[in-house]
């Protein structure tokens, strides 16, 4: 297949780029060209802003391309544009959104077809009520004029070059130093993974698959895990005990209010307070796509771990820990 990928130099984006020229498919990226990237040499590079439409338009009227990938959509206009410029001229458009537009759940697994949210959240203002918004739009442009979109929901992602600083690195540091391990809770809120590189294959067998048009899914590991499992998985992978601190329910909630970051890495839904465990339904995609995942969860923090390593970002990382050290320092005096 001739397959557009939009962003493409990042961590999501790549992963799809990398699984898909793989395959053999022919691959062109759009964005800015600011990400300094090293791309397969087959990868073609069309450069532009993608919210200059017209611009973007412009540079994209005389492509033919089978499918399009969207790892740099954000909202409504995004979607819109690529609708407006690709209608009728592509077999296949994927979406790649976030469980962060599903409203708060008490029914788990999460299923796709959960309602969307509208309530903006803290770190994220209003970025889960656009990408349900463009999830909606997408779902509506298939069912009223045979857009072939699709959407996919990325959990909390991790894997080699995650850019995400506060997550699976955060945890790598803190036990490589020694540190103690700050836990929400009691430990056992659970969280629901997603390794990039299994999910670029998940994309790989969805492209023009025709039981994925009009359809939601969730891209997730068939497992999921508590916040204790979390560090304790990631200390095997290290090769340390870990000293872990069980911090009370006040302690967590005044925490994840007052912190410049998440003290957890976690699958976020809009406005879900942190003793929320978050766990998706993953059958639909299983069954329309034939998709099973490669890795354990073991396994992808090991792997990911080694890229950590191999790219020095164990030697330095320019942490700021005195607003754990403040914690630490009232639990243990």
């Amino acid at each position: 297949m001739n397959i557009l990928v939009m962003g493409g130099t990042r961590f999501v984006g790549l992963a799809v780029v990398e699984e898909l020229e793989k395959y053999g498919h022919a691959v062109t990226i759009f964005n800015r060209g600011v990400t300094p990237v090293t791309l397969p040499a087959s990868v073609r590079r069309l450069y532009g802003d993608r919210h200059d439409h017209a611009a973007m338009r412009e540079t994209l009227a005389g492509e033919r391309f089978d499918a399009v990938v969207d790892c740099s959509a954000y909202i409504k206009p995004d979607v819109e544009s690529m609708v407006e410029i690709f209608g009728g001229r592509i077999g296949h458009y994927v979406f790649m959104s976030s469980p962060a537009a599903f409203a708060p759940s008490t029914r788990f697994p999460i299923p796709e077809d959960h309602p969307g949210t509208t309530i903006p959240t803290p770190r994220n203002n209003d970025y889960g009520i656009h990408k349900a918004i463009c999830e909606d739009y997408l779902v509506g442009q298939y069912r009223e004029h045979g857009f072939a979109a699709s959407v996919g929901k990325l959990p909390m992602v991790f894997g080699p070059r995650n850019t995400g600083r506060h997550r699976e690195l955060l945890m790598f540091h803190r036990l490589l130093l020694g540190r103690p391990a700050l836990i929400p809770g009691d430990g056992s809120t659970f969280s629901h993974p997603n390794y990039i590189p299994d999910m670029a294959k998940g994309v790989r067998n969805m492209l023009l698959n025709p039981a994925t048009f009009g359809q939601k899914y969730n891209f997730a590991m068939e497992e999921y895990y508590s916040d204790e499992s979390f560090v304790d998985t990631i200390a095997e992978v290290v090769g340390v005990t870990p000293d872990k601190i069980l911090m009370g329910h006040d302690l967590t909630t005044e925490v994840y209010r007052t912190f410049p970051y998440p003290i957890m890495h976690r699958s976020q839904v809009a406005a879900s307070p942190w003793y929320k465990s978050n766990v998706f339904s993953t059958a639909k995609f299983a069954t329309h796509t034939g998709f099973r995942q490669e890795h354990t969860f073991a396994a992808a923090v090991a792997d990911t771990y080694e890229w950590f390593r191999r790219e020095g970002l164990h030697e330095n990382y320019g942490w700021d820990w005195s607003h754990e050290d403040a914690v630490i320092q009232r639990l243990r005096g």
